[in-house]
């Protein structure tokens, strides 16, 4: 981060006493060791800074040795550069930053030119991330989502964890963020219901930033984007606390069934978690208070008690 960082920046010459003249980016073009190396290398004193190669009728410099004929137009050329320097001042040296112009860092111009070099496609779903009204955890949840840092099995591994990565849900493919939040057959039923209920047809994306992206396009006709932005945070909060809940819930039963000495029969059942229902959602979405008003509680509702009589009559 650092080196990203100080490649934004440079030093405002003053008094020259804190800046090195050959190592520290004070001129425009660079620095100075890497625009002239050959000159670098012929210079003594190579660590003084700039106070002490200045002097009032111009820059002074002592070199190892006579120079050659075919290094003379070079030298010249290095005294051109540092010929637009216009001398010295009062006060003490700064460090500028370029992303500014008073040269103050500001985080916000930072996380920008951060932002914009980084992901040049400029692609990033930060309004659907950040502009949800939800809460801070959930949003640095959907933030991490985003990134695919979420622990899921797939990135346990790679911080050297081993494991058989499969996912809690399904079984059938290993646990990766993009897997477990939109591609397992669990996952995709919850989406299809809200899917549904807004009668909307959708192709779900390959990646967490695809789908925030999406439905972010998707929102741009509802009359309460606010209520829309809220949706896949809550899908996926309820998705993660479900699969935590299979994850680490029954392990403990099990290994309490393993030290009670319970048949294996009994150690299987422990291990059959119940499904998300639309319940989970619905219990996500009544602590947001903009959801306080939307149909789309009531709805759920509706759908809820229907799936419940459906189970009671067969």
């Amino acid at each position: 981060m650092w080196s990203e960082f100080k490649a934004n920046t440079k030093i405002k010459v003053r008094n020259g006493e804190k800046t090195e003249f050959w190592k520290d980016a004070w001129h425009e073009a660079g620095r100075l060791e890497v625009l002239y190396p050959d000159i670098y290398s012929l210079v003594s004193h190579q660590q003084k800074t700039i106070v002490d190669h200045w002097t009032p009728q111009g820059w002074n410099f002592i070199f190892r040795r006579q120079l050659n004929d075919w290094e003379i137009q070079r030298v010249t050329d290095f005294f051109n550069t540092i010929g637009q320097f216009n001398g010295l001042e009062g006060g003490q040296d700064i460090l500028w930053w370029k992303g500014n112009r008073k040269g103050n860092f500001k985080v916000g111009c930072a996380y920008n030119w951060l932002n914009h070099t980084n992901q040049p496609q400029s692609h990033w779903p930060w309004r659907g991330i950040w502009k949800s009204k939800i809460p801070l955890k959930v949003a640095c949840f959907v933030w991490l989502l985003a990134n695919e840092a979420v622990l899921t099995q797939d990135n346990l591994k790679r911080r050297g964890i081993q494991l058989c990565s499969r996912c809690f849900f399904c079984g059938e493919n290993a646990e990766t963020v993009n897997h477990l939040f939109l591609h397992c057959k669990i996952t995709s039923q919850l989406w299809r219901l809200f899917l549904n209920l807004k009668g909307m047809s959708w192709t779900m994306p390959s990646k967490i930033t695809e789908a925030i992206q999406s439905w972010e396009e998707a929102g741009k006709q509802s009359k309460n984007r606010d209520r829309w932005r809220i949706v896949p945070a809550s899908i996926w909060w309820a998705i993660w606390k479900e699969r935590n809940s299979r994850a680490f819930d029954s392990v403990e039963k099990n290994s309490a069934v393993r030290r009670a000495g319970r048949t294996q029969g009994i150690i299987t059942q422990t291990r059959i978690a119940r499904s998300i229902t639309v319940k989970d959602v619905i219990a996500v979405l009544e602590r947001e208070p903009q959801m306080s008003k939307s149909t789309l509680i009531y709805r759920l509702y509706e759908k809820a008690r229907s799936n419940a009589s459906s189970a009671e009559s067969s």
